[in-house]
């Protein structure tokens, strides 16, 4: 520790000692870093992370399935025939995902609110608690049930100053009066957002085969997508006998992973924008290994010295790694800030069709969480052992005697440390290219 920490203070007085090399070394690699860390949150937000509900891993979308692809929506018959018919889901809901704009009427203006029709396990299936009043119950989710809603926690307070007498009023939306039942908490997050929700009390007698909602499912512990497909096909077979002419002759039922059928569009295009970016880290990597080998022809005299004192090679890796490291590091945090300012560009010029991309304005004010910050922790020490690496077996192969010589002389520049910069140039060359 004791020699670490003394390899440290000498690269960092190294550092000191050439600025102008420091700056472009620190810009170059945190510009790298720094689109790695934007494009790694994003990433993070949409593919990697679960979806913010209870056990995500068994939340499922039920889809009218067919040989070649599946469609989302489905009707209210199927959708009773679904729910009746299967033992494998412990909670199923249907819900109007494309739900109706209304005019939230009373106060000084009136406001355009979105609101969704919803089956009561809706709330109970996506884990959504009140902090104010309850969700809907069984009785004012069936047809002719009484008119009631739920508001989010951002249109009780913008609208209702937070006020917790809103429980039991009536409010007016599209000129007609609903009770107000709860208010759900500030911690669920539906995508997309939505200010209020309806009962959907749908008739189990419906004639009405309109596929306008979409049904969301949570399996048993234990249960596979697989097995729950198996059930929900005969599902779909008893839905054939009762409304045969209303589905198409390959039509099924699917179960599809949620979270998959939520990201699954934009993977492939997360994951090119991954490699872009990446590309660009190897290219600031070159150019600052070029940087170090030209910094090394005026220090051969030094490392050369230092071997005849009695420093193996072992020790003269260390140390110039060491040094590597550290300003990969400096670079690091300076990434870590153009990380966070990138994420908020992507955030004002992202197209609204990205799904989850609002999750990365939550959190951490730098909009950056703890996966991030270690993400870009690994980057700059690889990186400093990327770039650092191959400069630093240059210098510690140095022949003790002709360096000294060539030291002596009008040319200090070793002929291996000029060609290695020349092959450097052009791979970067060819990289551009």
């Amino acid at each position: 520790m004791s020699t670490l920490s003394a390899d440290l203070r000498h690269a960092l007085r190294l550092l000191r000692k050439n600025p102008g090399f420091t700056l472009i070394a620190v810009a170059a690699l945190a510009l790298g870093i720094g689109a790695n860390t934007a494009i790694f949150s994003v990433v993070n937000a949409v593919l990697l992370r679960p979806l913010p509900y209870p056990n995500p891993d068994r939340l499922v979308y039920v889809e009218r399935a067919y040989r070649q692809g599946s469609s989302p929506s489905t009707s209210i018959p199927k959708f009773t025939i679904w729910k009746q018919y299967t033992k494998t889901v412990e909670l199923m809901s249907a819900y109007d995902f494309e739900g109706p704009g209304l005019n939230l009427g009373g106060g000084d203006t009136p406001e355009q609110v979105k609101a969704i029709r919803v089956s009561t396990d809706y709330f109970r299936l996506f884990g959504a608690s009140a902090v104010a009043g309850r969700t809907f119950t069984a009785e004012e989710d069936r047809p002719g049930g009484p008119r009631v809603a739920v508001l989010s926690d951002g249109l009780w307070k913008r609208r209702f100053g937070g006020d917790p007498g809103i429980v039991g009023s009536s409010i007016v939306l599209s000129g007609e009066p609903y009770t107000v039942v709860g208010v759900l908490s500030p911690h669920f997050r539906p995508d997309p957002p939505v200010d209020a929700w309806l009962p959907l009390q749908p008739d189990p007698a419906s004639a009405n085969h309109a596929h306008y909602l979409l049904v969301a499912a949570r399996l048993r512990p234990g249960v596979s997508i697989e097995s729950a497909n198996a059930e929900m096909r005969l599902a779909g077979e008893h839905s054939r006998r009762l409304h045969g002419q209303w589905m198409i002759t390959d039509e099924t039922v699917g179960i599809y992973s949620m979270q998959e059928r939520i990201v699954g569009d934009v993977r492939p295009a997360l994951l090119i924008l991954v490699g872009a970016v990446s590309f660009v880290l190897l290219i600031a990597c070159a150019n600052v290994a070029n940087l170090l080998l030209a910094r090394a022809t005026g220090r051969m005299k030094e490392i050369a010295i230092r071997s005849a004192v009695g420093a193996g090679r072992a020790r003269l890796l260390r140390q110039l790694l060491t040094e590597s490291v550290v300003l990969a590091g400096v670079g690091g945090l300076f990434g870590l800030a153009l990380g966070s300012w990138g994420v908020r560009l992507l955030l004002m010029v992202s197209p609204g069709d990205i799904p989850r991309i609002g999750d990365l304005s939550r959190g951490s004010p730098l909009l950056l969480d703890w996966r991030v910050a270690a993400f870009t922790l690994g980057a700059a020490v690889l990186t400093g052992l990327l770039f650092g690496l191959f400069p630093a077996l240059q210098l510690s192969r140095a022949d003790l005697n002709s360096t000294l010589k060539e030291a002596a002389g009008r040319f200090g520049a070793g002929v291996r440390l000029s060609r290695t910069r020349a092959v450097l140039v052009k791979s970067l060359s060819l990289w551009c290219c």
